[in-house]
C-alpha cells in the first residue's frame, strides 16, 4: 500500500501566523508599553522634518516608520525600518523590541510550505541575536515560542522537498533530504514522523525492504497518534511478507506478483506497437 496522502501543511502555517500576531499584541501585558513615554504628535511631526538627517537618524522616528508600516502588516518594509533602527542603535533600549518585532516581520510574510522559506531563516536569526545578546529580556517568552514555531516550519519545508523528490523519482534525492530531518530537527516531532513515513516508501520503492521495515518500526514505535500509523502498519505487515522466502509467502502474495508482472508486460508490449 504505497499511496501517500497530501500533508496539509498550508493550514497550519496560517494558523501559526495568527497565532503569531495574537502573541505580538500581548506581549508584555500588563507592564509598561514600549511607546509610552514617546510624544506621538512631536513624532508624526517629526517624520516629515526636513531635517533630513534627524529623519534618517533619529532613533524614535525610525521606530514610529517601522511600527506603521508593521501595523498596515507591511511587513517588508517594517523590516527596512527595525533593520535600519538596529543598524544604527545597536545599544538602544528599544533594541531587543527592534529584534523581536523584526523576527514578527518575517514570520508574518510566510505563506506556504512550498514558498521560498528565507523569511523563517531570517527570523531565527532575528531571535537568536535576542537571546544572545539580551538574554532575559520582556521578549523572551514569545521570542521562544516563536523560535519553535519557526524550527517546526523549517523541519516541514525539508520534508515537502524530501516528498517532492520522492514524488519525481528523484529517490536517492528524497533519502539524503528525509534522512537529514531526522538528524536537523530532533525537536520536531511532526515533521519527523512524515520523514519516517516517506522513507519507508522511499525505501520500498528501491526495493530495500530491510530498511523500509526499520524505518516502519521506527515510526509505529516512536509516533503512535501520529497520522500515519493505519497505513505504515499495513505497510509493515506487506513489507515482512516480501522478505519471506518465495515458497513461505502468501498464495496470495504470489498470485499478486504474477498478476503485476503480466500487466507490466502487457504494457511493454502496447508500448512497442
Amino acid at each position: 500500500m504505497t499511496m501517500c496522502r497530501t500533508i496539509q501543511f498550508g493550514n497550519s502555517i496560517f494558523a501559526c501566523v495568527v497565532l503569531l500576531l495574537i502573541m505580538s499584541g500581548c506581549a508584555g501585558s500588563g507592564q509598561k508599553k514600549v511607546g509610552e513615554g514617546i510624544d506621538h504628535a512631536a513624532v508624526d511631526e517629526a517624520v516629515f522634518d526636513p531635517d533630513l538627517t534627524r529623519v534618517a537618524y533619529d532613533p524614535t522616528i525610525i521606530m514610529k516608520r517601522a511600527e506603521g508600516f508593521f501595523e498596515r502588516k507591511e511587513f517588508a518594509e517594517a523590516v527596512v525600518e527595525y533593520d535600519h533602527f538596529l543598524d544604527l542603535h545597536k545599544d538602544h533600549r528599544l533594541t531587543p523590541y527592534a529584534l523581536y518585532k523584526t523576527a514578527l516581520s518575517y514570520v508574518n510574510q510566510v505563506q506556504t510550505i512550498d514558498r521560498d522559506p528565507e523569511p523563517v531563516i531570517k527570523a531565527r536569526r532575528s531571535l537568536e541575536r535576542l537571546f544572545t545578546n539580551f538574554p532575559g529580556s520582556r521578549y523572551e517568552a514569545d521570542a521562544r515560542a516563536i523560535h519553535k514555531t519557526c524550527y517546526g516550519l523549517m523541519a516541514k519545508q525539508e520534508v515537502y522537498v524530501g516528498r517532492f523528490y520522492f514524488r519525481t523519482g528523484g529517490y536517492l534525492a528524497a533519502l539524503h533530504r528525509l534522512e537529514d530531518v531526522i538528524k536537523e530537527y530532533p525537536d520536531a516531532p511532526e515533521a519527523i514522523a512524515d520523514a519516517l513515513y516517506y522513507l519507508v516508501l522511499t525505501y520500498r520503492k528501491i526495493d530495500d525492504l530491510g530498511l523500509a521495515t526499520e524505518y516502519a518500526q521506527k515510526l509505529l514505535e516512536g509516533y503512535p497518534t501520529s497520522e500515519h500509523h493505519e497505513e505504515t502498519t499495513l505497510m509493515l505487515a506487506e513489507l515482512r511478507e516480501e522478505a519471506l522466502p518465495p515458497q513461505q509467502q502468501p498464495t496470495t502474495r504470489i498470485a499478486k506478483r504474477s498478476t503485476d508482472w503480466v500487466k507490466s508486460l502487457r504494457s511493454m508490449l502496447t508500448f512497442t506497437r
